[in-house]
């Protein structure tokens, strides 16, 4: 992924009470920034979820074709997710950790 630049992604994340702390803690190490359910807004705790659900959504076709190059699983919508604002998304909890953890994302609009 180094090898091109990401722009215009929101990162969300809903997260089973049950992991929030180890969620937190990891976030945290990667960035240094303390988070909680709604702080920011794009982290939820969500009762019906069994561990994390962490998305990736953007609206840029090349960055699509290449996280498809890499292997990832890119779906595209043309009614947009995330409130009618993306037309990409990714659900995969692994890309979203290297997006925050190597390439320096964070949490909401980046």
């Amino acid at each position: 992924m180094k090898e091109f630049y990401m722009t215009g992604i929101l990162l969300e994340a809903e997260i089973s009470p049950q992991q929030q702390h180890q969620f937190e803690m990891r976030y945290h190490a990667a960035t240094g920034n303390f988070i909680s359910p709604g702080q920011p807004v794009e982290y939820q705790s969500q009762n019906n979820k069994w561990g994390a659900e962490l998305r990736i959504y953007f609206n840029d076709p090349e960055l699509a074709g290449k996280f498809r190059e890499k292997g990832f699983h890119v779906e595209f919508h043309s009614q947009a997710y995330r409130s009618d604002k993306f037309i990409y998304r990714i659900n995969n909890n692994d890309l979203w950790w290297e997006l925050i953890e190597e390439h320096g994302l964070r949490l909401g609009m980046n």
